[in-house]
């Protein structure tokens, strides 16, 4: 028995022996064969499978989420830092070459030794 695709848009009966282009009354006026549908077992198969542990799921995303934060606020950390210690080293450096000669730098040396300062 060969099987058609619907004869129009919203028919959703494949109904045996038609093919495209026949009139519509045609197909009609055959004998009706009661078809057997073929019944699905995926509600069986489902009924076995796992059920998605909704919980678990939730959890996974929190320790995931939490993890991408503290990655992050570990990066802005680390940027923060070595912007900090690039303005001291400027400042450093600026100091030590605003001397005059090589006594103002070793006084100047003695000065950040002692206090850490970049002025006097």
């Amino acid at each position: 028995m060969r099987m058609y695709a619907p004869l129009y848009e919203g028919d959703s009966i494949v109904r045996p022996n038609v093919a495209f282009g026949e009139p519509a009354v045609t197909a009609f006026k055959g004998p009706s064969f009661g078809l057997d549908f073929v019944r699905s077992n995926t509600q069986a198969e489902a009924a076995n499978s796992t059920v998605l542990d909704l919980y678990a799921l939730e959890q996974g995303a929190r320790h995931l989420r939490s993890a991408e934060v503290a990655r992050l606020f570990r990066v802005a950390y680390d940027a923060i830092v070595n912007w900090l210690d690039r303005n001291d080293q400027y400042e450093r450096d600026s100091f030590f070459a605003g001397s005059a000669n090589l006594a103002d730098l070793e006084q100047r040396q003695r000065h950040w030794e002692r206090t850490g300062c970049a002025h006097y």
